[in-house]
């Protein structure tokens, strides 16, 4: 009997289709992995704007996913958006007991306007949630909120010394191209880069971290995750359709 390895999205729900759990799902597949899912939000959201955030019941949520951690061999974890501090909390006293890849995406707005996060809990997100990842893999903008530095060096320097070892920094534009670089122990080690396409996209976060990680799962090394998902989001992009006046990822192979 063929098995599949399966990997836990610890996401929100889009309604519109274009990312969180619905795009992690689309990306485990492509991957041939099965994702699991536990939901920190709901939302109401089209692909333009995000006009209402419901956090999920910590209760509920903690009910939820100690019945998938007991009753799944899990190979990941993916995290998304995370609402509040009392979410988060309950994710840290799983993913700190699991020895398993756990990539953090930090969402902090929607693409269109509207905060997922608490601006009062991104200090305890950056210092006690962030650390416990095996990669975070924030856009410019994400990474100097997290910092409140203007320089992306002096964000790095700062995000590592508060124990965030891996980061891919994600979203750069320079010279009609998208730059990523990623950085481990605070130094630069790789940077992938592919041609700019000028599309409404939003989804693309979702994506690229949920690659990563079924990259790692897929026993790729921390560098080889990150080029081959920066390729695959390339191909995503250039492939997607439009619908409701935005374009939207396509998985077709």
């Amino acid at each position: 009997m063929n098995k599949k390895k399966v990997i836990l999205s610890i996401s929100g729900h889009d309604p519109s289709g274009g990312a969180g759990l619905q795009t992690d799902i689309l990306t485990s597949n492509f991957f041939n992995l099965h994702c699991v899912s536990s939901l920190t939000c709901q939302t109401v959201q089209t692909t333009k704007k995000l006009f209402k955030l419901d956090p999920t019941k910590v209760k509920f949520f903690k009910q939820n996913i100690d019945h998938i951690i007991k009753s799944t061999n899990l190979s990941g974890i993916k995290i998304g958006v995370v609402p509040n501090r009392d979410i988060a909390c309950e994710i840290i006293k799983i993913i700190s007991s699991l020895k398993i890849p756990v990539v953090i995406d930090p969402i902090f707005f929607a693409g269109g306007g509207g905060k997922f996060t608490n601006k009062k809990d991104l200090s305890f997100l950056r210092d006690s949630f962030y650390p416990h990842s095996s990669i975070l893999t924030p856009n410019i903008e994400e990474l100097k909120i997290l910092s409140k530095n203007k320089s992306e060096e002096d964000s790095i320097k700062f995000l590592f010394d508060k124990g965030i070892k891996n980061i891919y920094v994600t979203g750069k534009v320079n010279k009609n191209k998208i730059i990523n670089s990623l950085y481990s122990n605070g130094f630069l080690i790789k940077e992938t880069s592919s041609k700019y396409l000028k599309k409404n996209i939003h989804g693309t976060g979702c994506a690229l971290s949920t690659a990563i990680l079924c990259n790692l799962v897929n026993k790729k090394s921390i560098k080889d995750s990150c080029s081959l998902s920066h390729k695959f989001l390339s191909h995503l992009v250039k492939n997607s359709v439009k619908t409701n006046g935005q374009d939207i990822l396509n998985f077709k192979k």
